[in-house]
Parts: structure tokens; sequence; C-alpha cells
């Protein structure tokens, strides 16, 4: 796969791809990494540019600073052309995307659910990949390092004065997030050292981690398919 350049992985010097894949979420990023590792060359395009743990925002003031709205229908917009998340309203449609490697891995909650017995029996689905289901989900949980809440913070204590039993007999099974619980620091997959932060439980998953414990695809998926394509470097 070709090297990430902000907003673009492409390279003048290449003469062609075998693939070309838009956009850097979970689909593209582990369509890129499993087509670079059958030794495909692969060209991943990215909108948004590369976003490191201290450019996203910690508070609501910052927050506006990486959101912006386009109206069609009203001829106005306001926030910056580059923000992470932006809303686009047009005509009777809204759609909101998130532009950055990663995609809507890096604004997500990261919750992990098993894929439900009742969608894996749906006879649409292939017969061949009846036994495959334990072997991606095993795999996709590795690359992502999904881990299991290890404690209540406050805030799930607040919830739970808040809905009484009827929140507990809801969450009678722990979560399971990719994201980083671990007390000591890991590294990420990477040549080049990137040390991995710990949940603070601080809330802001959802306009994306400042303390680089959220483990996006940008972070596992996309180095691995770089790193397949560049060994030696």
């Amino acid at each position: 796969m070709e090297k990430v350049s902000e907003g673009c992985l492409a390279n003048e010097d290449e003469d062609g791809y075998d693939a070309v894949v838009v956009g850097s979420g979970y689909g593209g990023s582990v369509t890129a990494c499993r087509m670079s590792m059958a030794g495909l060359k692969v060209c991943l395009l990215e909108r948004g540019r590369r976003w490191e743990a201290e450019d996203f925002p910690t508070d609501s003031l910052k927050m506006l600073s990486t959101f912006r709205i386009e109206n069609r229908n009203l001829g106005i917009s306001f926030g910056p052309t580059d923000a992470l998340m932006q809303v686009k309203i047009r005509g009777d449609s809204l759609s909101a995307i998130v532009y950055g490697l990663g995609g809507g891995s890096l604004v997500n909650a990261g919750v992990m659910k098993p894929t439900p017995v009742r969608a894996k029996r749906n006879p649409k689905w292939p017969k061949e990949w009846e036994r495959d289901w334990e072997i991606c989900e095993a795999s996709a949980s590795a690359m992502l390092r999904i881990q299991t809440v290890p404690t209540k913070f406050p805030n799930a204590k607040v919830m739970d004065e808040v809905a009484g039993e009827e929140y507990e007999e809801t969450n009678l099974t722990s979560v399971k997030l990719s994201i980083n619980f671990d007390v000591e620091e890991q590294q990420f997959n990477s040549r080049k050292t990137q040390e991995a932060g710990s949940c603070l439980a601080c809330g802001n998953c959802l306009s994306g981690c400042p303390y680089n414990a959220k483990n996006s695809t940008d972070k596992n998926y996309l180095v691995s398919a770089i790193q397949v394509s560049y060994p030696s470097e």
C-alpha cells in the first residue's frame, strides 16, 4: 500500500495500482490491509488528514474548531474546511461525515460485539464462511486489541444511580472496547516508536481520544498494510 501523506495516499512515481480503496475507516482500512497482505499494489485515498492525539479537542470550545456544517439549501457554511466532523445538508438529506485517516474509528465509542448467531444463520451468506466466523472475529479482536473495561468508572456509577435496577438488567455482560485500559503504556504495531496511552474515562471518545488510548484503524490495519508493502522501512 502507498505510504501516507497529508490528505492523500498517492505517489507520482507509481505507474499504476492493482486496486484503489476509497476511505480509511473500518471497511477501507481492513480491505487495504488484506489486499496488501495478498501481494496487491494498493492505493488508499483519504480526503481528511492525519490526526494525532494532541489534535483532538478536550473541551466544548475546542470541539468547535473540529466541526463544520454546510447547508447547501441556504448556501451557508461555517467551520474549517479540514474539520474532523462535518455535517452536510442538501435537499431533504443530511449526512454526517468524518474526515481523517482512520475514518469513523477516530470518533466512535469503540464498542465491539460478536456477530449475533441469528445473523450468522442468514442463508444469504456463502456456506464456506461458516467455518471462518470465529477465526475472523479473533483476528479482528487481536488487531484492534479489544479489552474488557476493567473497572467501573465514576460516570458509570452515576448511570447506575440514575437508572437503578433497570440499567443493571441490561448490563449483565461486560462491554468490550477497542480501547487501551492497561496501566503500563504499550506500543502500537509500528516500526516507529509510538506509545499507547491508557483510558482515563474522560468521555471524549466521540470527538477523538486526546490521550492516545483508542485503537483506531490508523494505528493497526493501515500500519500493517504499509509494513507489508515496505518491509525494509
